[in-house]
């Protein structure tokens, strides 16, 4: 099975990483926010608008998306994830999403997001 990888971060200070992968059956791409000033709900709007580049550059969608996961440094600023992502996604093809709180590695994060999604720009469901 052939594996392609892409966005290589390479430490120190980071360790040694790709940003995401893709196979013939899944694409799969972790980001934190480049620019870490803004507000939970800008981070959150960065990181996704990242994640919907990664995706087309691996032949899919945000209709693809199979499984999201959320780390948020502060829960309690939920609301400001919540209306980034429902701004974001579409309605019509919603994934499975978990959110939870834990400190990302690097302290200025206030969002991590990882998504799982199917190969392939096929809009339909």
């Amino acid at each position: 099975m052939s594996v392609t990888k892409f966005g290589r971060v390479t430490g120190p200070p980071s360790p040694n990483i790709h940003l995401g992968s893709s196979c013939r059956s899944m694409v799969s791409v972790c980001l934190t926010p480049s620019d870490r000033s803004g507000t939970l709900a800008e981070q959150t709007a960065q990181v996704l608008d990242n994640i919907d580049q990664y995706l087309r550059d691996m032949g899919s969608s945000r209709q693809k998306l199979l499984m999201v996961q959320v780390w948020l440094a502060h829960i309690d600023e939920f609301a400001g994830f919540r209306d980034a992502w429902n701004d974001w996604i579409d309605p019509e093809h919603v994934p499975a999403l978990s959110v939870v709180e834990a400190a990302a590695a690097r302290r200025d994060c206030l969002v991590e997001i990882r998504a799982y999604a199917a190969p392939g720009t096929d809009r339909s469901a």
